[in-house]
């Protein structure tokens, strides 16, 4: 169980640095986007490249019971906003691969971490 979740929590890390970096540093497009929006969306990318830090640490230490809960509600939020997001356009193969992503390991991995938790193994 603790290899699951670790594995899951370093992948979130690996995905939350990339998706951050990516879009941090991405060409400005006047035609997508005003300044503001732009800089909004710098700001929102800044703060899930900086999540990286959280899910990296909480793998190395999973006793950190309560930041693991945050990042874990974190991405289930995030993936509760994607789907009622789905109302706006139609789902594709990536968004739900997304969605599920975000909704069911973070349910699972709580679950395994209250149980862990429980038995004293953490």
């Amino acid at each position: 169980m603790l290899l699951f979740i670790r594995f899951f929590l370093a992948l979130y890390g690996i995905i939350a640095l990339a998706t951050g970096f990516m879009a941090m540093t991405s060409a400005y497009d006047p035609g997508i986007f005003n300044a503001m929006d732009d800089n909004n969306h710098r700001y929102i990318a800044a703060i899930w490249a900086a999540m990286s830090l959280a899910f990296f640490y909480v793998a190395w230490n999973p006793s950190e019971t309560t930041l693991f809960r945050f990042v874990m509600i974190a991405l289930i939020i995030g993936g509760v906003v994607r789907a009622v997001a789905l109302i706006n356009y139609p789902a594709t193969p990536v968004l739900l691969f997304l969605i599920l992503l975000e909704l069911i390991p973070p349910a699972i991995m709580l679950w395994m971490h209250a149980k862990l938790l429980k038995s004293g193994v953490l």
